[in-house]
């Protein structure tokens, strides 16, 4: 039979490879089928000198670094509490390597003041000016049955009441008292702090105008000590990392105050809490809770006829100058703003844009 020669070509070429495994033609396939070596990638540089509970390795039990109660809260506190740092054991754990590196490690800075051997200095705990890590979880709903139960003594700070609450008996008290949300949330004693800006139109709200809020676990270890969940071996039933990190922002920013001359304290303002915040009661989160005050809680007193015409006056007062700020309830920072829809809804008006007053 007489070979095509295309096909004596191939045959050539094929024995050509066989015969001589190592030749050029090989290599080059060799080398045509030689995968890419991988690019090694940098592992970014861990900044030791702050401290995330974020980080995967810090997400264990509380327990596992944090002792409760320290053995320094007899000095710095009146009742048991977490008020200290961990002990170095729970550091040198995980980073004994960082921990003896060089006369002033990094790490140590997280919580001393002075890195040195010869200074064991620590910082305040929790430590000052330290952006907030954790949520605090506190469901109004549940704690509903407590408030029926229990009342707030005005004489009694909230330190002594853990004291007196926890560790003896509280005499059956037969006066009358509102069972109401002064349990928590009680008088003021301290003036509150200035905004940054300052005080808008120079208006010092004074300690009576707001109501005082939880500021540590005083109040929270008269129930949660040892007894109910979370005790005091569970932090994470009330302290909860945010899904997203918060970066230098802190988590529980109280709520801008906007009706900053209503005063708490005013003798016709002494009322059972939920008579003006009618749904916080309801709420299971602290997350997006608001006052909750409908604008009838106020207008029942400052809008009636035969009484006084509080909103009335101010909105009449827009009709005739659009820039006029409304000042019985608000500083002008809020009260140049266009009224809310329900302002004019209860003075039976429909709502207006200042714009658009002549």
């Amino acid at each position: 039979m007489k070979r095509h020669p295309l096909t004596s070509l191939l045959a050539l070429a094929a024995f050509v490879v066989l015969a001589f495994p190592g030749s050029d033609l090989v290599a080059q396939k060799r080398k045509g089928r030689r995968a890419a070596r991988p690019q090694t990638v940098k592992k970014a540089a861990v900044d030791y000198s702050r401290f995330s509970h974020a980080t995967s390795k810090h997400r264990g039990a509380c327990n596992t670094c944090h002792q409760s109660p320290t053995t320094n809260w007899k000095r710095v506190r009146d009742f048991p509490d977490v008020a200290d740092f961990p002990g170095h054991n729970a550091c040198v754990s995980c980073h004994r390597q960082q921990f003896f590196k060089g006369a002033k490690p990094v790490i140590c800075s997280v919580c001393h003041s002075r890195v040195s051997p010869r200074d064991d200095a620590r910082f305040l705990f929790p430590k000052p000016a330290s952006p907030a890590q954790f949520l605090i979880e506190f469901p109004h709903d549940k704690h509903q049955d407590v408030i029926a139960r229990r009342f707030r003594r005005p004489a009694i700070a909230q330190e002594s009441l853990f004291v007196r609450a926890s560790f003896s008996s509280v005499a059956e008290d037969k006066t009358k008292h509102y069972n109401n949300c002064e349990i928590c949330h009680g008088p003021r004693t301290t003036a509150p702090v200035a905004p940054a800006a300052g005080w808008p139109d120079s208006f010092v709200p004074d300690a009576a105008t707001f109501k005082d809020a939880p500021a540590s676990h005083a109040a929270c270890f008269n129930c949660h000590w040892k007894a109910q969940q979370p005790n005091k071996e569970n932090c994470g039933g009330c302290h909860k990392l945010p899904d997203k990190p918060a970066g230098n922002a802190p988590l529980n920013v109280a709520h801008p105050r906007i009706s900053v001359k209503f005063r708490h304290a005013r003798e016709q303002h002494v009322a059972e809490c939920t008579t003006c915040h009618i749904n916080i009661t309801k709420a299971a989160t602290l997350r997006g809770l608001m006052p909750d005050v409908p604008m009838t809680a106020c207008t029942e007193c400052h809008n009636k006829d035969g009484l006084r015409l509080d909103l009335n006056k101010e909105l009449e007062a827009i009709d005739r100058n659009r820039d006029f700020a409304c000042a019985y309830c608000h500083t002008s920072d809020v009260g140049r703003r266009d009224p809310p829809a329900s302002h004019y809804l209860i003075a039976g008006r429909e709502p207006i844009k200042r714009k658009d007053v002549k």
